[in-house]
């Protein structure tokens, strides 16, 4: 029994060395695996706010371009109507120039 003895006693150390990296790899393993974990969740809700200020924006430009329609049609109602009134008075002058030249 006595030859038995100087073997476990050397074992031993490397065996509780062998536990000790063993130990220190899975605490790095579940460090690393608890950052990915807190990555993961801040680029979901960064995914999520994104997406939010997407739709936002979509809907910030559908009243933009509702606005944009309905400028347009001011103007050109604004230009017709200012095209109408202009030949009106174009008529109006050439009138008067006529009652003019009649009066001389």
């Amino acid at each position: 029994m006595g030859g038995s003895r100087p073997i476990t006693s050397s074992s031993s150390p490397v065996m509780v060395l062998g536990v000790a990296v063993y130990v220190r790899l899975w605490s790095i393993d579940y460090t690393i695996s608890s950052v990915n974990a807190e990555t993961l969740m801040r680029r979901r809700e960064s995914d999520l706010a994104n997406k939010e200020a997407m739709d936002e924006s979509a809907v910030w430009r559908y009243k933009y371009d509702q606005q944009v329609e309905i400028a347009a049609q001011c103007q050109n109602d604004l230009i017709e109507a200012n095209a109408v009134r202009v030949v009106t008075l174009l008529e109006t002058l050439v009138i008067q120039r006529i009652r003019i030249n009649l009066v001389l």
